[in-house]
């Protein structure tokens, strides 16, 4: 914990000496979002997509101080994840969704919102330097570290940004530490006729894992004084996880002497490497396994190396912007070789794909997009095939008010990730031969500036999952999913409002989800000193039906399927208030209130409660010169 401390200290320390170094000048105008603060930053950024990218769609940094209390990024309210009980710990999305890319799929580890993807990245557009470090206390022993810093400086930008947190708990035996940290170069000749973009992630999580409580019961009614006197189901397990990811990308803009443009080759390659290494000791906790090595000393590790190459052409340059035009035509399209050695077993793992995408503009209001790949050759994933296809139509594009409405459909045709397939650790061992997923989504929406409201309909044949009896099932029922979302950021002058909600019912029984989940938060901001100082005050709130959630396994970092304990049916909720003065963010939050009031109920895994209301400090600074 010490060494950690140290480390983000010194972090910090240099972000602050680079702002200062870069300092020159301040500029004061208005806010970006909703015109509530005297201070503007002219920077924006996007995220980026490394193999697949397109034309580049920036947006202005929210320098707002509307969501700086949301300092976790399972507090945010665009974010509704069923989680252990604390940040840092594995968690799952409630709403359903269905994404996979080209390529090797060992295991969808169970951290999206701490673990980056090279689509992650932000890319800033921005003339000087951009800065922001961020730092959170929690008196039941959580910190939350954040820096940021970019920098544009004679046609190089360079982007970094580091996540920590470390959060002890205060159930036995919980304590997670979680270290994110990024860095992006990107430089274009001046002559636009090379780039390239070179990036590394790694993620790196040594958690506790308790396997949840023993007796939830004993806990519901409260029959002991504090959490750490309830006994958990394993005292000495523990997950190391440590993700490299490099990626390179080299770029020509093939132009004649006259500069006329004829498209880009691109040349994407990506090395990744995951480490996954779960420690326990216990006698044989899995009653539906044998024990094939120790029956009370469980060491399971796994290493997984995958490296892409792929070439490709497209009619546009990777850091393009997006285009203004009423009418175009962007295609691309190229090769893949995807690498997989999966170390453990001494397996290794070859693909070809084939891939190519398009947006086409017509009217100036019609855009048709489409993405397509197929696995040609492969090891593992013969004849992998996903499509994707929309149109939507865009009404007053060049006023504010612009709204579209739109119809996209996507169809995946993939293996199982390959650990329903394989695995042979101290607990589990089983070879299957599953036969390819079949996943179609059909989804309608409506946009209108922040605003979406949507309506999906999921139809899966062959859904691979970890059954009750923990153990790899391919479901021979087709399953039909309808799903209702609407997210609504209304504002009115100093008042407003967020909202996050969700109807979904699915036929299949093996996929879990609530007929109901929705997150809102609510605030009101009081100016004061000509609005030199900024005063929010506000509630954010959570709630879904009862239903059945997945259960978590530590020992194979997955979520499974269960039907034995509900939760849900209860409200989530915390009081906040932030103050803001220029560029500087304090605020004050009061976490999960309404837990005694409950009856301890607040639980989103099973087995798993949330900790008891909390008290948390933060500040968030901004520096941009």
């Amino acid at each position: 914990m010490r060494t950690y401390k140290i480390h983000f200290f010194v972090a910090f320390l240099l972000f602050v000496n680079v702002h200062t170094t870069f300092a020159q000048h301040h500029l004061h105008a208005i806010d970006s979002v909703m015109d509530m603060s005297p201070y503007y930053l002219p920077t924006s950024y996007t995220h980026i997509n490394f193999l697949e990218f397109m034309p580049l769609k920036f947006k202005m940094i929210d320098t707002t101080m509307i969501v700086t209390h949301l300092f976790e990024p399972l507090l945010r309210t665009e974010n509704i994840y069923q989680n252990l009980g604390i940040g840092g710990q594995a968690h799952q999305s409630i709403i359903f969704d269905y994404q996979r890319e080209m390529g090797f799929l060992y295991q969808t580890l169970p951290y999206p919102l701490y673990f980056k993807k090279q689509s992650d990245l932000k890319y800033y557009k921005l003339k000087t330097t951009y800065s922001r470090v961020a730092y959170t206390l929690t008196f039941s022993k959580n910190n939350n570290i954040y820096a940021e810093f970019a920098r544009h400086m004679r046609g190089v930008s360079v982007a970094a940004n580091i996540y920590a947190t470390f959060n002890e708990g205060t159930f036995v035996h919980q304590t997670t530490r979680n270290l994110c940290g990024d860095l992006l170069i990107h430089y274009e000749l001046p002559s636009s006729i090379y780039g390239f973009r070179a990036s590394y992630i790694i993620n790196h999580l040594s958690n506790q894992e308790n396997g949840g409580l023993l007796d939830i019961n004993s806990f519901q009614k409260r029959e002991l004084s504090n959490n750490a006197a309830y006994a958990a189901r394993s005292t000495n397990a523990s997950s190391l996880i440590t993700t490299h990811d490099f990626a390179l990308q080299n770029y020509w803009n093939v132009k004649d002497r006259q500069n006329r443009y004829f498209g880009t080759f691109t040349h994407d390659f990506q090395w990744t490497q995951t480490t996954i290494r779960y420690k326990d000791q216990f006698e044989s906790p899995y009653p539906h396994f044998g024990t094939y090595f120790s029956d009370k000393i469980t060491d399971d590790s796994t290493r997984i190396v995958t490296a892409k190459n792929a070439l490709q052409w497209s009619n546009f340059s990777p850091f393009q912007e997006a285009s203004n035009q009423s009418n175009f035509f962007h295609i691309a399209g190229g090769l893949l070789h995807d690498y997989a050695d999966l170390k453990y077993a001494n397996l290794p793992f070859s693909s070809l794909y084939l891939f190519a995408r398009t947006h086409i503009r017509l009217f100036s209001a019609m855009d048709i997009t489409g993405q397509v790949s197929y696995s040609v050759i492969s090891d593992y994933a013969n004849n992998d095939f996903v499509a994707k296809a929309g149109v939507s139509w865009a009404i007053n594009r060049e006023r504010e008010k612009e709204h579209a409405v739109g119809l996209n459909v996507n169809y995946f045709r993939n293996s199982p990730e390959y650990m329903m397939q394989y695995v042979f650790t101290n607990h589990f061992r089983w070879i299957n031969q599953f036969t390819e997923q079949n996943i179609v989504q059909f989804k309608t929406f409506w946009d209108y500036r922040k605003y979406n409201v949507s309506l999906s309909y999921y139809y899966l044949n062959k859904w691979v999952y970890l059954s009750e009896e923990l153990r790899p099932t391919q479901s021979e029922n087709d399953g039909n999913l309808i799903q209702l979302s609407a997210f609504v950021p209304f504002r009115h002058k100093n008042f407003g409002t967020t909202a996050n909600l969700n109807v979904q019912y699915c036929t299949k029984n093996v996929i879990n989800v609530p007929i109901f989940a929705g997150k809102v938060s609510v605030f009101y901001i009081i100016e004061l000193l000509k609005k030199r100082l900024l005063i929010q005050i506000g509630t954010d709130l959570m709630y879904t039906t009862p239903y059945y959630a997945d259960a978590y396994l530590p020992a194979l970092h997955s979520f499974y399927y269960q039907r034995s304990q509900a939760v849900g049916n209860f409200l989530f909720m915390d009081a906040n208030i932030t103050f803001k003065i220029e560029r500087v963010n304090f605020f004050f939050r009061i976490g999960n209130i309404l837990s005694p009031m409950m009856g301890n109920r607040s639980s989103t895994t099973p087995n798993y409660p949330l900790n008891d209301y909390s008290i948390s400090l933060g500040i968030n600074w901004r520096f941009f010169d």
